[in-house]
């Protein structure tokens, strides 16, 4: 009897894991998926975005399910720089666990920029990602050996994807758009991981106040996935220049998202944000971020 529930236990552990390898087939995956990238870093979302504001460096660390052993967690690291008044570049590396599924990623992006005024300009851009899944081994193990499904799925080398991005930049208004994880189009739903993202797009609209320091920006993003359903993102940011923001967001899963940030004048800034669970009771998810900005 012993053997049989080790054997199910691995069994169910590998059932688990299989759900996890759909869900983070991506670094823009359904669960973790980062709250910074709406208004305080465009990059993480847009390749296109890499070096519009200058050379910075950002650094988040996202969890979900918070007081379960093996809740998921994401790390990530990104920098970005404006290479001239034509173009960007951006590297990004992410770290993502969530129970016995790890992932590594890596992202090498360029930016064109074309200038269409002195005010308004359209930025394009691509994205190189290389990526490592694997399953922990000792949470597969029995009588010192490893499960073969497990060792089959651990054996894969480095695997390769891009993204391509578009994105309007005016004086006040912006418009983008994205697609993942471009060599998975052509691709059957057979060979294909589940719960890839598709796409994004993603548009604000900045209003200044009386006081030019204070702005209100508006957020609407519309993002695609190949077997989930499509989740539309709704928010409004409260700005006060080189002193801090808050923002609130509503998301068509159901669950309700703010954050809180406080800036130094030319130095960065701290992020907090807080993510309510989704009309599905999970997916709770705290997220701290800090911006180091480059001169």
């Amino acid at each position: 009897m012993k053997k049989i529930n080790k054997k199910g236990l691995r069994l169910l552990l590998l059932s688990v894991a299989s759900c996890c390898i759909g869900a983070s087939a991506s670094a823009q995956h359904f669960f973790n998926n980062p709250i910074s990238q709406y208004y305080r870093d465009g990059y993480l979302w847009n390749p296109a975005l890499a070096g519009q504001n200058g050379t910075r460096l950002y650094g988040l660390l996202n969890t979900s399910w918070s007081g379960f052993e093996g809740a998921p967690k994401l790390i990530t690291f990104a920098g970005d720089a404006k290479l001239g008044d034509k173009s960007g570049v951006g590297i990004i590396i992410t770290s993502d666990k969530s129970g016995i599924f790890q992932r590594y990623q890596g992202a090498a992006s360029y930016a064109f920029v074309a200038k269409l005024s002195d005010k308004n300009s359209l930025r394009i851009g691509g994205s190189l990602n290389f990526y490592k899944e694997r399953l922990d081994n000792s949470a597969l193990t029995s009588n010192g050996q490893i499960d073969n499904t497990a060792k089959t799925f651990n054996d894969k080398g480095m695997q390769f994807n891009g993204d391509l991005g578009l994105s309007f930049e005016g004086e006040r208004f912006s418009i983008g758009a994205t697609g993942y994880n471009i060599g998975s189009y052509m691709q059957d739903s057979a060979g294909r991981s589940s719960d890839l993202a598709m796409g994004q797009v993603l548009a604000s609209y900045k209003f200044n106040c009386e006081d030019e320091r204070i702005s209100v920006k508006p957020m609407a993003a519309y993002k695609m996935f190949y077997d989930q359903k499509n989740i539309f993102t709704g928010g409004l940011q409260l700005e006060m220049q080189d002193a801090f923001h808050a923002s609130v967001y509503w998301q068509s899963t159901g669950n309700v998202m703010g954050g809180l940030g406080i800036m130094a004048k030319n130095l960065g800034e701290i992020n907090f944000f807080y993510s309510s669970k989704n009309k599905y009771n999970y997916n709770q998810q705290y997220e701290v971020a800090l911006k180091v900005n480059i001169k």
